[in-house]
């Protein structure tokens, strides 16, 4: 699934992403305005590191662990929440079992 960073609260992963094969990839976050879902990446305790765009989580929700997987070990990043993008929605998470 394709994503990519937009804004970036933590520094250095400015445009870092995936392409829509999964192969890890740069862009610019001008790229992420044609993605139909937003995101946000969170520490522990819910302080968003990044923001970004990628491909429809409700249609594959398998492949919207992809961001948070990049960033798991490195950044630290425990928690997505995404939305349509464009909406005001609340933040979904994805749900523990």
């Amino acid at each position: 699934m394709r994503w990519i960073v937009t804004v970036d609260h933590h520094g250095g992963c400015l445009g870092m992403g995936e392409d829509a094969d999964g192969v890890p990839a740069r862009g610019k976050p001008e790229q992420g305005d044609a993605l139909p879902m937003e995101f946000r990446l969170c520490g522990a305790r819910e302080n968003v590191l990044f923001e970004g765009r990628c491909g429809d989580i409700d249609a594959d929700w398998w492949h919207g662990f992809e961001p948070l997987i990049a960033t798991w070990n490195t950044f630290r990043c425990r928690r997505l929440h995404y939305r349509r993008a464009g909406t005001k929605e609340l933040w979904r998470s994805f749900k523990q079992s």
